[in-house]
């Protein structure tokens, strides 16, 4: 099935993010790839195009295992980032074999029906290894509330087609990720335009699965 990001899939990897973006995803990415050793394996939840994280990831020496719903964005992503095992799936079904040294999840788990944010947290942190990190944004306001009473989300547009957002109030995502078994080590807002933007970055407790 097509996702939104099909049809923009070229747009979005030439337009979609300009430099400031660009460096403040790439700080966040540095910091949780601190103290991990040299080819260990790094999960890209909702990689796109591979650019800027897969691709940084791997130029820094890990592997990558990118996941996508997206067909067309993997296509860029497997031209882009040919080192990289990349899996189309959605975030809320897919399951790991292996455990990861750390993971990302940035600006992706918006597009998913807040109900299942909880079993994304949780599936992320059963896929780490224990004390491995989790870079992770999330919305800064609970954007399903501008939507109505009982509003699972908001769509709004980009290159000319619609897409699909959810998210809680800061303190419930924060809550979730640590009933997930995460402990949090940062949480800054990086970006207070539109709804605002939080920077995570979560560390898995020595006591979780």
């Amino acid at each position: 099935m097509q996702t939104p990001y099909d049809y923009i899939a070229e747009k979005w990897h030439s337009n979609g993010r300009d430099q400031a973006y660009i460096n403040r995803a790439l700080a966040y990415v540095d910091k949780i790839l601190e103290g991990v050793p040299p080819r260990a394996k790094v999960l890209d939840l909702g990689c796109g195009t591979g650019y800027p994280i897969a691709q940084h990831i791997v130029q820094q020496g890990y592997q990558v295992v990118g996941v996508d719903e997206s067909e067309e964005m993997l296509k860029i992503a497997k031209r882009l980032v040919p080192e990289a095992d990349f899996i189309q799936s959605d975030m809320v079904a897919v399951k790991f074999d292996d455990r990861f040294a750390a993971a990302v999840a940035w600006d992706s788990v918006f597009h998913v029906e807040r109900k299942h944010h909880a079993s994304v947290y949780q599936n992320i942190c059963r896929s780490l290894e224990p004390g491995a990190r989790l870079l992770l944004s999330v919305g800064a306001s609970d954007p399903s509330a501008a939507a109505g009473a009982g509003a699972e989300g908001f769509t709004s547009e980009m290159f000319g087609h619609n897409f699909f957002y959810s998210g809680y109030e800061p303190g419930i995502a924060r809550q979730l990720l640590e009933d997930a078994g995460f402990e949090i080590e940062l949480w800054e807002l990086d970006d207070p335009s539109s709804l605002g933007h939080i920077a995570v970055i979560a560390r898995k407790n020595d006591y979780a699965l």
